[in-house]
């Protein structure tokens, strides 16, 4: 046993400042170097985020064109069905809905169609008289006070041509009855620059669509990324034990000195080293297991 106690005092308060400030200046270290790490993918995902919102706008873009061309395309065939009155309105589902979109985007379309098609019938049959034949077009019965709204003339005039077919033979006298020339408004063209254009359009989507889930899973890494660094494995234990080895290392044999105690009691020598012992021992098994931790992750990654 020495017999300056001041002496065993400063060499146990040095060891222990010399450990903590090895520790410590690894510690932090290894936070600059976290930090670091975290700006730059802070910014990977600030670049992510407004390449996202670029692809995003121009993906609505695409897919509002897309919808545009197939309810164009669909309203067409909806209107033809819906006016002739003879048709399969679940073959027209499995059949005639465009490409690229589906039944539930084109069944609001079909909906509105037959209301449309359903009120131009009932405001024409009602301006019809007895005395009407064949001849009786759009023109009379707008005389008559129909008011066609903007947008629905193909409908009216479609209704219109089916609902005359169904009048009388126009009489002229002693001529006998003829049939005035009924030309059937045009059907739709589903062919043709409309065709090649649905095909660019859902192409167009598809492809913007494939770059917006990618930016958005890229972004959402780089988020886990970053919320993984703010949350440093090993940190708080590090500080943890470096506090507890300052504080029975360091603060406990300076305490002693300050008391400038004459001579120093053999159970309070053993106390200060078993405190410093105590301390290294925690700084050591922290080493210890950090070192483990960061092979089983390196593994994990490789595996």
């Amino acid at each position: 046993m020495v017999d300056d106690g001041s002496v065993l005092l400063a060499t146990l308060a040095q060891s222990a400042a010399a450990v903590v400030a090895i520790i410590g200046g690894f510690l932090v270290s290894r936070l600059v170097a976290l930090s670091s790490e975290r700006e730059g993918l802070r910014r990977q995902r600030a670049a992510a985020e407004a390449h996202l919102l670029s692809v995003a706008a121009d993906y609505e873009a695409a897919h509002e064109y897309r919808l545009g061309n197939s309810i164009d395309k669909f309203e067409g065939w909806a209107l033809d069905c819906l006016v002739d009155e003879d048709f399969d309105e679940a073959e027209l589902f499995r059949n005639r809905v465009p490409r690229g979109s589906s039944e539930d985007e084109m069944r609001p379309v079909y909906e509105d169609v037959r209301a449309r098609v359903e009120a131009a019938r009932n405001e024409i049959k009602t301006r019809l008289t007895e005395g009407d034949d064949r001849g009786t077009d759009l023109g009379d019965l707008k005389e008559r006070g129909l008011v066609v709204g903007r947008g629905d003339e193909r409908v009216y005039d479609r209704v219109m041509y089916r609902l005359r077919s169904q009048l009388p033979k126009r009489s002229y006298g002693m001529l006998g009855s003829f049939d005035p020339l009924l030309i059937p408004p045009m059907s739709f063209d589903p062919g043709g620059t409309a065709a090649r254009r649905l095909d660019e359009s859902i192409r167009d989507e598809q492809n913007l669509l494939g770059r917006k889930v990618g930016l958005e899973q890229e972004v959402e890494r780089l988020t886990g990324e970053i919320e993984r660094i703010g949350r440093p494995v090993g940190v708080t234990p590090a500080i943890v034990i470096l506090a507890f080895y300052s504080l029975l290392g360091i603060a406990l044999p300076l305490v002693v000195m300050v008391l400038h105690l004459p001579t120093l009691k053999p159970w309070l020598e053993w106390s200060l080293l078993c405190a410093f012992l105590l301390g290294l021992a925690a700084v050591l098994g922290y080493i210890l297991w950090y070192s483990r931790s960061l092979s089983d992750r390196m593994k994990s990654i490789e595996g």
